[in-house]
This record gives C-alpha cells, sequence and structure tokens, in this order.
C-alpha cells in the first residue's frame, strides 16, 4: 500500500471517529495533520540550512586548506582547485581552471603521471607519486602527489589530487645524507677506535680501527658487551663504571694491557661518555693504541734513570775529588805552612829583636803566612766543610751561622728532635741536602732581598725534610726566565738524583719556601737485562 493510501485512511479513520462526514471537515485531526506537516516543513528548512552551511564549511576548508587539492576529471582537466594549490603554482585559480593537469608536469616525468593517473582511475586504490612540477614562471620544484577515484551518487567519475611541495623536505634529506655521510667519513676514517653500546652495554655499532685493535670478526663484536674487553677479575668492576657512566653521565677513562686472540698484548687508552641519540642512551667509546707511545715512555725514564744515575756518579767522583783535594790542602799545605810559620817566629825571636830591619820584614813574612794558612781554610771549607763529618744537623747548623756572620741576614735554624731516621742518612744524602741548602742560602742572598730567613729540619714520614723560609720579594715561579733557573734546576736534579723531590712555593711579596724531602737511603733499581 502506497503512503498516500494509507494517509488516506487515517484521515478517514479520524473523520469517523468525531461524526464528520466528509473528506474536507476542518476537524481536530486535520489540524494535527497541518501541525505536522508544518513541523515537517520546518525539519526541512533546517535540514536544507544545515546542508548549505556543511558546503560552505567544506569550501572553506578546500579552498583555504594549506594542502594544495586538485580535482580532475576523467580527462584530466582541473575543474576545481584551491587557494593553496594556485598560489603554489604561481597562478590565478581562474586561469588554472579547464587546463589539463600534465602540462604543467615537468616532461620528464609525464609518461610516470599519465601510468598513474590511468592506474588510479582503473584500480579504485589511492595512488602516490614523486613529480616535478613546472610553473608557468618556469620554475620548479619537488612534489609528491597523493591520488584517489571519487565517484558521486550520480555515477560520475573524478580524481582527487593531495600535492605535497616537498622541496623543504628533500633539502633537509639532502643536508641529512650529507650530515650521514661526513659522519661516517669521520667515523671509519680516524685512527681510533668508536664504538657505541646500548643501555644494557651490548656493542651495536664500530668503526674499522676497532675490529683492528680487537683483532676480533664482526660476528664476535655484535655479541660482546663493551666490559668483556678485560680480564675476568677486571670484569664485574669495569661492568660497574659503564653502567655508572650510564647512570650518572660521568666521563671515565683508563689505561690497561688488552690481549688479542692471537696472544698479542697491546697498551690502550678507553675513555667512555654517555651519549643521548632520539630517545635512547649510548655509551660511546673511544679508544687508542698507544703501545708505542708507553714503549717511548719508557724507554725515556729508562734514559732519563742512567744519566741521573751517571750524573750521580760524576756528583760523587767531583765529591770525593774536591774531599781529597781539600784533605791534601789541609794535611800538606796546611802543614807546610805550619812548619812555615814556626819557623818565622823561632827567627823573629833569635834574630829579629837585634836587627830593626829584620824585625819588619819578619813580621811582614808572618803576615803573609797567615793570610796564606786563612785562605787555605778558606778553600778546604769550600771544597767540603769539616763540619760535615759531625752530622747534618751541624753542618746545616754551620751553614746559618755562616750565612748570618757573611750576610747580615737573620737566619734561624730549627730541628726536630729525637730524628732517628739521620743516623740512616749516607754521605751522598747527606751531601746532597747540604748542597741545596747551600745553593738556597745563596739564592736568598743573591735575588731575594729578605731580613729573615728561618730553616728548619724535621722528619716526615719515611723522608728527611728541610724547609728553607725567607721574608723575602718573591717572585712567579711560572714567569721565571729559564736562563735564570739554574740554581733551582741544579737543587732538583740533585734531590732526583738520590731519588728526592724539591718543592718551590712562592709568590711576589709573600716570600720563598724551598721543601726538600729526601729519602734516607737510595734503592738501586738496577740496569737493563741488555743494557
Amino acid at each position: 500500500m502506497s503512503d498516500h493510501s494509507e494517509h488516506l485512511r487515517d484521515v478517514a479513520a479520524l473523520q469517523i471517529e468525531e461524526g464528520g462526514g466528509g473528506p474536507y471537515t476542518d476537524g481536530p485531526s486535520l489540524q494535527r495533520l497541518r501541525a505536522e506537516i508544518s513541523l515537517l516543513k520546518e525539519k526541512l528548512r533546517l535540514t536544507q540550512a544545515a546542508l548549505e552551511e556543511s558546503h560552505d564549511r567544506y569550501l572553506d576548508l578546500f579552498d583555504f586548506s594549506p594542502i594544495a587539492l586538485f580535482t580532475l576529471n576523467p580527462d584530466g582537466l582541473i575543474y576545481e582547485m584551491n587557494y593553496t594549490a594556485a598560489e603554489l603554482f604561481g597562478i590565478e585559480r581562474r586561469l588554472l581552471l579547464n587546463q589539463h593537469f600534465i602540462q604543467y608536469i615537468f616532461p620528464s616525468d609525464a609518461e610516470h603521471w599519465k601510468s598513474q593517473f590511468i592506474e588510479t582511475l582503473r584500480s579504485n586504490q589511492k595512488q602516490g607519486c614523486h613529480l616535478n612540477i613546472r610553473r608557468l614562471d618556469g620554475t620548479v620544484f619537488p612534489a609528491y602527489l597523493d591520488c584517489i577515484r571519487i565517484e558521486n551518487g550520480h555515477g560520475d567519475i573524478s580524481l582527487r589530487v593531495v600535492l605535497f611541495d616537498i622541496t623543504k623536505r628533500e633539502k633537509a634529506d639532502r643536508q641529512l645524507r650529507e650530515s650521514e655521510e661526513k659522519y661516517r667519513a669521520i667515523f671509519d676514517g680516524t685512527l681510533d677506535g668508536i664504538m657505541l653500546a646500548d643501555e644494557s652495554g651490548m656493542i651495536v655499532e664500530y668503526n674499522p680501527e676497532i675490529l683492528r685493535l680487537s683483532g676480533m670478526t664482526d660476528e664476535s663484536l655484535k655479541k660482546m658487551y663493551v666490559w668483556e674487553f678485560r680480564p675476568a677479575d677486571k670484569l664485574q668492576q669495569t661492568k660497574e663504571i659503564v653502567l655508572q657512566v650510564m647512570r650518572m653521565g660521568v666521563t671515565a677513562a683508563s689505561e690497561f694491557k688488552y690481549k688479542k686472540p692471537d696472544g698479542q698484548i697491546i697498551r690502550v687508552e678507553a675513555r667512555g661518555v654517555k651519549l643521548v641519540i632520539g630517545d635512547r642512551n649510548y655509551l660511546k667509546c673511544i679508544v687508542r693504541d698507544i703501545t708505542e707511545r708507553k714503549n717511548a715512555e719508557s724507554e725515556l725514564k729508562e734514559y732519563q734513570r742512567l744519566l741521573r744515575q751517571l750524573s750521580t756518579q760524576s756528583t760523587s767522583a767531583r765529591e770525593a775529588e774536591l774531599k781529597r783535594i781539600a784533605c791534601e790542602l789541609h794535611d800538606e799545605l796546611g802543614q807546610t805552612l805550619t812548619a812555615l810559620r814556626m819557623d818565622i817566629s823561632l827567627l823573629r825571636i833569635q834574630f829579629a829583636e837585634h836587627e830593626p830591619v829584620m824585625k819588619d820584614m819578619v813580621k811582614d813574612m808572618l803576615m803573609l803566612v797567615d793570610r796564606a794558612i786563612s785562605g787555605v781554610r778558606n778553600v778546604v771549607k769550600n771544597l767540603r766543610p769539616p763540619i760535615l763529618d759531625m752530622g747534618l744537623m751541624a753542618a746545616i747548623g754551620w751553614l746559618g751561622n755562616d750565612f748570618s756572620a757573611r750576610t747580615g741576614i737573620s737566619c734561624r735554624v730549627n730541628a726536630s728532635h729525637e730524628m732517628d731516621i739521620l743516623d740512616q742518612l749516607d754521605d751522598m744524602h747527606m751531601l746532597t741536602l747540604f748542597r741545596i741548602v747551600q745553593e738556597s742560602l745563596t739564592n736568598i742572598a743573591r735575588h731575594a732581598e729578605a731580613t729573615e730567613v728561618d730553616i728548619a729540619l724535621m722528619q716526615c714520614g719515611e723522608c728527611v725534610c728541610v724547609s728553607i723560609r725567607d721574608n723575602g720579594v718573591g717572585f712567579d715561579p711560572y714567569d721565571m726566565p729559564a736562563k735564570k733557573s739554574f740554581g733551582l734546576m741544579g737543587m732538583r736534579e740533585r734531590a732526583l738524583a738520590v731519588q728526592g723531590k724539591v718543592e718551590l712555593t712562592s709568590a711576589k711579596g709573600q716570600g720563598t719556601t724551598v721543601m726538600v724531602y729526601m729519602p734516607p737511603y737510595q734503592t738501586n733499581p738496577g740496569r737493563r737485562v741488555d743494557d
């Protein structure tokens, strides 16, 4: 039954119920029907208004979308496009309408576009392609196109094209590729071994130098943790350091011996630092082969030790010779001059009293002999002071008194009591300390402009320590010219020759302090087997 028949039946039923007789009776049912019709008309109006509003919103979205949109008919003619597309093509929208889209495709891409166009219309599946678009002014830009077939309710077919200008993206991709090539060139071409490990410590990437240093294969390295390069007794300690670097972001560095699979042992320097790439944490390890450097350092230290040993032997020989000369002067020349003075004195007693001329001559001769004896004593004292035979404490005390007497500068000497370590000093160590103190006092007299000097002799652990402090003008040790620092260099070399150490502290206007640390005896390190 049709809707119209049903409606007439309903109206007739309403007329019977109300006692009406004809179809034109204006009863309550007809009024209700009119109200329903009015309501339906209002709903229809609202629906049409909503539809128009929706269409307007669609047009706004279509026209002002930031993405270029085209609609093509099956022949490839543009019959709809938005303002973004017209702006991208550099032409007014009205001039693009009813134009073949293919004429804006760069000629070398035209065939590719034709195949994509036909395939999209035929398969009803979304298609994507990269093309170069040529604007009206001849400029070309790269684009990516998404194409999909559209069919309306009347069976009309069209093609919707969404076009993206990918100039910036291609530029970014090109820069990314260039950056990757630069990174790879540096990563693979560096002379140091570089490897990356993930948060678990598993090696995920490495350069060819790591393969050479480790002596391993690709298959072996890809299954290793970074701490597995260390021996078994160092694994846990190294693992804790690696995890600490990953957790706290600190930098760790170490030097160790590494044994290659073929048995070769090399010395390496490794430095680890945390890296954040994207949202993941990595450990970057830089490994350097320092075998040659360590061998060179060992050779240099050995040569330095031999040179110091030679210097020590030379100094010992020189001091022994000075001691011998001092003894010769004291014993031979000193005795001869003493005997000569005694003879001259006897001559004065026997003859000079009766001969005035001889009396004056004998007096002059005695003065010359006394001067010669004093000169011999000074020479002997400078060659090797006899006070050294009485011990270091007495020798330094004599140095201080002699320094005060010669320069007029107050010099105080203090020594700690019960220093049994002094009894262990051999002649070489005692003489070295004496010469360093002597050189320090000489420098103070020449350069310090001091009025007070304090010398302290003490025991520091297992070393004998001597402190020489003045209240002079001081200086900056880092600005001191090398040609004026031979005295300080000699002091340091003397101490190093017997495994001692000299430390210098000074500042302008604050005086200078020299600290000497000397072990009581020297352990002979021996020579090389092949020396």
